[in-house]
């Protein structure tokens, strides 16, 4: 059975155990198996092609998207995602395809997936980065507001005791 094939014969177990495992709740779960229907399509083109760049797009949008909770707290949720779909791949090419084609199937996906995998840590710790630099620059300004402050703050105190000892010393 050809790679193609195979993929199109794995793909409703495949997005119904993924969204399972790794979505809760009707609605986050629909939601999840749209996005996953559209990584399978382009997953798909790339075993076609043999270009990975097909999955660039999602991977993209999946690597650019966490919330700022997961910014500040250093998640790697799609990384997560990615590592437990390889996972997931191959019980589910096991349980549904023969030993050739699963083999076969899985011979020609995971590299892919690895590929993604690289892709998406690499968005995920652009995107970190460009979090932390944000923050960075934030912090920056408060400090030079604050030394801003500080230099005022001397130049009144340094005025209003040097009038008294003036006219003391008169």
């Amino acid at each position: 059975m050809a790679v193609q094939a195979s993929l199109k014969k794995i793909r409703a177990s495949w997005v119904d155990r993924i969204s399972r495992d790794l979505a809760s709740g009707e609605g986050v779960r629909a939601g999840f198996a749209e996005q996953l229907e559209r990584f399978l399509d382009l997953l798909e083109q790339t075993v076609v092609t043999g270009d990975t760049a097909w999955l660039d797009p999602v991977l993209y949008d999946w690597g650019r998207s966490p919330t700022e909770t997961n910014l500040e707290q250093g998640d790697y949720q799609v990384s997560f995602v990615l590592n437990r779909m390889i996972a997931l791949t191959i019980e589910v090419a096991r349980d549904t395809l023969g030993k050739k084609d699963a083999l076969e199937l899985l011979a020609v996906v995971i590299p892919v997936l690895a590929h993604s995998l690289s892709v998406v840590v690499r968005y995920e710790m652009e995107t970190r980065v460009s979090h932390i630099s944000n923050e960075l620059g934030s912090v920056q300004q408060k400090l030079q507001q604050l030394d801003q402050n500080k230099s005022k703050f001397i130049s009144v105190a340094a005025h209003e005791l040097k009038t008294p000892l003036t006219l003391i010393e008169g």
